[in-house]
């Protein structure tokens, strides 16, 4: 059974606030609604989201905007580190060559189907980023706005006025190849098998200019405690995670979620079965599992919890909670107390 490749929203960056500024808050919600997602994944970052969703809002986000350098827009407004922990991680490398391995290490806590690689002849670097899983949509903006930061990381080790031997990129040459050629600072390469920025390899060793504070260092033992933020790695962890997700909107439908994940709902139904779960009980375990927090954790009543999750009526809220805990919502919040 292929598992959706997931992602963290806060890969996004600016997207919303770009959005807003050019076309207006209608236009962030017609970009976000076009990919069945809620629209309050703009202020809620740390969520997981399918990568596919996350590469849908870039593209569908350059064409709205109708910008051709839409995504070295959105990187050149990103630092390194907005991406979260796994690039602290890696800026907390010594040198250029530590970075470059910490880069393989650590994207598996920030997202699945891509890969970091490192690739040398005599006197050149290759450092590659690819997406591995056949996403089918558009993916142009999406690499652009990962090179630049990656460009970025390298000259917190080389100057800021370092620019690469070329940067290489899958996709065909676009109309304004030049305009690109100028925000990247270097000759660009199309076609090619992979995405990458391409360096003297003599600049391996070269130390950080400005070290990072020591209280602002990410150990891969960091990492690891983040298990919770990694990605899903089977299909049943993908569904739990686009329901969590639609939840913003209070929308749990299994079409919405189908189409979030990219297959028909019957394909998405007959893999959930392969693994002895339905539908319908993931959204209710789901429901439960942010019922509970939501009951322990916020004075919000509990009609409006109800309807947060999804239900039309707090009867039938009450009636769930009830069969799962064995407590009605209101004792269960005395029980847990302050």
């Amino acid at each position: 059974m292929t598992t959706a490749s997931f992602t963290i929203a806060r890969g996004l960056g600016p997207l919303p606030r770009l959005l807003e500024a050019e076309r207006g808050a209608t236009a962030v919600a017609r970009v976000f609604r076009a990919e069945d997602l809620p629209i309050e994944l703009a202020e809620e970052q740390n969520r997981k989201l399918p990568l596919r969703s996350l590469m849908a809002l870039i593209e569908r986000g350059a064409r709205e905007v109708g910008d051709d350098l839409f995504g070295i827009a959105l990187g050149s407004a990103m630092r390194p580190e907005d991406f979260g922990p796994f690039v602290k991680y890696m800026l907390a490398a010594g040198d250029v060559r530590s970075l470059l391995a910490r880069s393989i290490r650590a994207i598996a806590y920030h997202q699945s189907g891509t890969a970091f690689s490192i690739k040398m002849s005599d006197d050149l670097v290759w450092w590659g980023y690819r997406v591995i899983e056949p996403i089918g949509i558009g993916r142009r903006h999406h690499t652009d706005h990962i090179l630049k930061p990656m460009l970025n990381g390298l000259r917190r080790y080389l100057g800021a006025s370092w620019v690469p031997s070329r940067i290489e990129v899958e996709y065909a040459r676009p109309r304004r190849w030049r305009d690109l050629e100028t925000a990247f600072g270097a000759p660009v390469f199309f076609n090619m098998p992979s995405n990458a920025v391409v360096f003297e390899a003599s600049l391996l060793g070269r130390a950080a200019i400005r070290p990072i504070q020591v209280s602002q260092v990410v150990t891969l033992s960091d990492l690891r405690q983040l298990v919770d933020e990694r990605p899903p790695r089977n299909q049943v962890e993908a569904v739990r995670e686009v329901i969590r997700l639609r939840l913003l909107d209070s929308d749990v439908a299994l079409d919405g979620a189908a189409r979030v994940l990219g297959v028909g709902p019957r394909t998405l139904q007959r893999q959930l079965a392969q693994e002895n779960h339905t539908y319908r009980d993931l959204v209710e375990q789901t429901r439960m599992e942010r019922a509970r927090a939501l009951l322990r954790e916020s004075a919000e009543p509990v009609t409006a919890i109800a309807l947060s999750l999804g239900y039309s009526e707090i009867a039938s809220f009450s009636r769930a909670f009830q069969r799962c805990t064995g407590f009605a919502p209101s004792r269960y919040r005395c029980r847990s107390g302050p």
